[in-house]
């Protein structure tokens, strides 16, 4: 065993069963130094600070003052984890569902998904983005988020207080967003607020468009002696700061989602500053899996010009790589640029 002190905090949270096999790094003792507050022990060097390394491995937004083991690497770890999590169900019968829409076509719903959005006593928040042919199933009261650009912080404080209504009604929420809720979709933040209200909500997973969008526009992902690699990334970072850039490699993917806004700028950028040849072929493919699904290609050079011509829109998935050119024919090219206009 490489790195104990990771297994030994996991399995703690995960595994209790295994505990006894970590050894000389668990304390069998009731006491606080061997016990995560009322919950289960946690392994712990004998020394009371943990090493600066491990504090930047597993708790990378930890205090500097913890990197430099100048506060106590146990009360450190201690005051990181949760002890538990709320309840699934409220007293007055209310509870919530984070469900994944996937790209836009009511085809690629799960069956879970499909059947609570269709169940009628259900109250629905939807992202603005998620497609008409999807809302057409829903069979109960939704109320779509004003999520614009520049909105977004408004938008999504009215989407929790939406929740929260339904909540303190007793009512089963649907929170409902585009592809998959933790795919760039701040599923994991809304998990979070949900469980400042008290609730602990059911996840459902939605098909993300950073894999099914490409896949249909017969673009692959991947493809041998093209492609050995693919990256996601989202287009915009927080506070719509830009994300850092993926340095150009000639076998690799990149799959932007979320981006489209700021297609140019990003393309600049990444010819300018993470060399990437003006020639790299980008694809852009809008409305995946609907019945006006769109694909335009183009290259690291033309694609911005090529989007403001056919009036390109969210929701778009952005393909770089050589791998946007390994399927599509020539008759493809003349029929999506038909079907573009």
């Amino acid at each position: 065993m490489t790195n104990p002190i990771p297994f030994a905090a996991a399995a703690a949270l995960l595994l209790p069963a295994l505990l006894p096999s970590v050894g000389a790094f668990m304390s069998s003792s009731s006491s606080p130094e061997g016990a995560l507050r009322n919950g289960p022990a946690i392994a712990m060097p004998s020394s009371s600070s943990l090493p600066a390394a491990f504090i930047d491995e597993n708790y990378p937004h930890a205090p500097k003052e913890a990197a430099n083991n100048n506060i106590d690497g146990r009360a450190f770890a201690e005051s990181t984890v949760k002890n538990e999590k709320p309840p699934k169900i409220l007293p007055n019968g209310g509870r919530i569902t984070l469900v994944g829409a996937g790209p836009g076509s009511p085809d690629l719903l799960t069956v879970a998904a499909h059947r609570i959005i269709a169940d009628p006593n259900n109250y629905i928040i939807v992202d603005r983005l998620v497609s008409q042919e999807i809302l057409d199933l829903i069979g109960g009261e939704y109320r779509v988020a004003n999520k614009h650009p520049g909105c977004q912080h408004e938008a999504q404080a009215e989407i929790y207080r939406w929740c929260l209504e339904g909540l303190e009604g007793g009512r089963h929420v649907v929170r409902l967003k585009i592809g998959d809720p933790f795919v760039f979709g701040r599923g994991g933040e809304e998990v979070l607020e949900f469980r400042e209200f008290g609730v602990e909500p059911t996840v459902i997973p939605g098909v993300s468009a950073a894999f099914s969008a490409p896949l249909l526009a017969s673009i692959p992902v991947t493809h041998r002696g093209v492609s050995n690699q693919v990256v996601m990334c989202t287009g915009y970072g927080r506070d719509g700061t830009s994300p850092d850039l993926i340095r150009y490699h000639e076998e690799q993917t990149v799959v932007f989602l979320m981006a489209v806004g700021r297609l140019r700028s990003l393309c600049d950028n990444l010819v300018t500053k993470a060399g990437y040849p003006v020639s790299t072929p980008v694809g852009i493919v809008e409305r995946a899996g609907c019945p006006d699904q769109r694909t335009v290609v183009g290259t690291m050079e033309t694609i911005a010009d090529l989007a403001e011509e056919y009036d390109v829109r969210p929701p778009s998935t952005i393909v770089v790589g050589e791998v946007v050119n390994v399927l599509l024919t020539e008759e493809d090219f003349g029929r999506v640029a038909d079907e573009a206009r």
